[in-house]
């Protein structure tokens, strides 16, 4: 392959590898700190600082002979990628982070997600992209005699033509079809084969540890490493673990139980059970027509899981999940009686024009798994356009018994705003006077009545006594 050719490969790869680098960061730290744009800001800021700062140090970087050893630019470039294999190809694997991870929550005391993802970040991200973004002004001391804008234009564009595949390819090829773990061992594979295109010998300290990298990638990203961990699945979606514990089986999204059953049985879970008797089970044995049912936050399609009659809609945005959940979780297709539809929560409020009877929201599942398009007053009031007169709201949220944080004082006042009359009620038992006890299971409840009257009572105006129930209870 004639050298300029080679050059612009080189180019093209290193950018591919920093924007899928920084892709897989931000996918592979989901299931520990969340997808908030905090930690995602984080990771962002880890790849554009150090990459800038890679540009000037490159640009400054000149070839010197130091006795017997020559630091040239090939030799320069050679370590740049073989150092940065060598960070990237732990800091790329789910395994090694799970490790990580885990003893920065049980022997640091480290549960703060921003300190997670700075912690991360550092150790993984900045020095590597450091390295690659030295790549162009290296490689550009080889096109010293041509014409210095022609060939920065060129340069330029097959760097962010190789971003651009980063960005596309990695994710909506890879990530979909090969999964998380083979696209971080594939990128490690883009930071070799520089490696060993610059190589003069076909044996060198620097090949050595670049294969030995190439190698790590592949057995640490290995099937047989993903089922260690009960990795069913590691899409560009979610990272979907199932566990099976004598009788009772476990599905855990994002490092989040999603759902769990008990064979024979149904849900284990304590807030299935509550929505299943007290809204669910009513229409099976109300004797009347079908009802129908949106499930937003589809999980393990475990609610209404034994009802054959009410029609159920349930929505998730990974369009593999219907299919791993029968194989690997349920071990049975969805009944006729539901469908599901790949599609954003509210993208699919958008598109829709069905009104329904119940809607079930079951999208939150822990402080770092907070969408936080899915907690805004035009959330909810999507939601509510998409129920009947008549119909009901029930959501389940992890947050604060008794208010002692922020988020659950305004995601309350957030849902108010717009569910009129809403109830509240907390499912698991907490001591009252704590200052901060554990989130737990909070259920909203909405009966939508659009012409429920508004008024209120006063000293001066006072319906009660004629407002009140005729009956004797």
């Amino acid at each position: 392959m004639p050298l300029p050719l080679v050059l612009f490969f080189i180019i093209f790869l290193e950018g591919y590898v920093v924007l899928s680098t920084e892709l897989l960061a931000i996918r592979l730290l989901i299931p520990f700190t969340g997808s908030g744009t905090d930690t995602v800001s984080i990771v962002i800021a880890a790849v554009l600082m150090p990459l800038a700062f890679g540009y000037y140090a490159g640009g400054r970087f000149r070839p010197r002979e130091n006795g017997r050893l020559r630091a040239t630019v090939r030799k320069k470039l050679i370590f740049n990628l073989v150092t940065a294999a060598v960070i990237l190809t732990p800091g790329l694997s789910y395994a090694v982070l799970d490790w990580l991870f885990d003893v920065a929550y049980r022997d640091w005391h480290i549960n703060n997600r921003l300190v997670l993802t700075t912690m991360y970040s550092a150790l993984f991200l900045v020095y590597p992209v450091f390295l690659l973004g030295q790549t162009v002004p290296l490689v550009s001391n080889y096109f010293a005699g041509n014409r210095l804008p022609v060939m920065a234009g060129k340069i330029l564009f097959i760097s962010t033509l190789g971003s651009f595949m980063g960005a596309i390819f990695c994710t909506l090829v890879l990530m979909t079809w090969l999964g998380v773990h083979t696209s971080a061992a594939v990128t490690v594979a883009c930071l070799v084969l520089p490696v060993i295109i610059l190589s003069k010998r076909r044996i060198s300290p620097e090949l050595l540890a670049a294969l030995a990298c190439l190698a790590a990638a592949f057995a640490l990203n290995s099937g047989a490493v993903m089922r260690k961990h009960d990795v069913v699945a590691n899409n560009r979606h979610h990272l979907i673990q199932v566990t099976d514990v004598e009788r009772t089986r476990f599905m855990k999204i994002d490092h989040t139980n999603a759902a769990g059953i008990e064979r024979g049985v149904g849900s284990m879970f304590q807030y299935i059970q509550f929505i299943e008797r007290t809204y669910i089970e009513p229409l099976i044995w109300d004797g009347g027509p079908p009802r129908e049912i949106l499930v937003m936050g589809a999980g393990g399609f475990t609610l209404g899981m034994n009802d054959m009659k009410n029609d159920y809609v349930y929505i998730d945005l990974d369009p593999d999940l219907q299919q791993i959940a029968e194989d690997e979780f349920l071990d049975a297709k969805l009944g006729p009686n539901k469908k599901f539809v790949p599609l954003e929560a509210r993208a699919f409020l958008y598109q829709n024009d069905r009104k329904f009877d119940l809607i079930m929201i079951d999208l939150f599942r822990g402080p770092g798994s907070s969408p936080e398009h899915l907690v805004t007053q035009e959330f909810f009031i999507q939601v509510k356009d998409a129920l009947k007169p008549g119909g009901i709201v029930v959501a389940n949220y992890l947050a604060s018994p008794n208010f002692s944080d922020p988020f659950t004082i305004t995601l309350d006042n957030t849902i108010r705003s717009v569910f009129k009359n809403v109830g509240r009620q907390s499912l698991q038992d907490y001591l009252g006077w704590e200052k901060e006890p554990p989130w737990i299971n909070v259920i909203y409840s909405y009966y939508h009545n659009p012409d429920a009257p508004t008024g209120i009572y006063t000293d001066d105006k006072n319906t009660s006594l004629f407002d009140k129930p005729g009956r004797v209870n």
